[in-house]
């Protein structure tokens, strides 16, 4: 007798986006994090997310291409990511566009601030999305 394949319920996203300013210790100065997961955790590999970034004046472009495996022999299980670290950033409001190649889009808010406390600040971030968009 055959059992039925007992599927997980769907996920309220496809992506988390983590939006944080941090730290590097080898070039010795400040940058904004934006790191890319899937919300799915993959079985054999650990896949890389493929994305396309562009920054154009206060205008922030992240294309969602897909996935590629990742180099090296071993198999790791786990969530595919991708990170993007902004150096050169303004204290402004940018604009924030998140592409996925199925045409769906997600626009929002960021504003970076010189407070210690708060140094980056989401606004009119949207109900209804593919991606969850916070910052930590």
């Amino acid at each position: 007798m055959r059992t039925k394949k007992v599927k997980p319920p769907p996920k309220k996203y496809e992506y988390a986006l983590n939006i944080t300013k941090e730290y590097d210790e080898i070039s010795k100065r400040d940058y904004i994090s934006f790191k890319f997961n899937t919300t799915k955790e993959f079985l054999t590999f650990q896949y890389i997310l493929k994305i396309e970034s562009s920054v154009e004046q206060k205008n922030l472009y992240f294309n969602i291409l897909g996935f590629s495996a990742p180099i090296g022999e071993l198999s790791n299980p786990g969530y595919a990511g991708y990170e993007y670290r902004m150096y050169d950033y303004k204290f402004t409001e940018y604009n924030v566009v998140v592409d996925k190649k199925d045409s769906a889009k997600s626009k929002f808010k960021l504003l970076i601030q010189r407070s210690k406390s708060e140094p980056v600040k989401l606004k009119n971030i949207p109900r209804k999305s593919f991606i969850e968009i916070k910052s930590e």
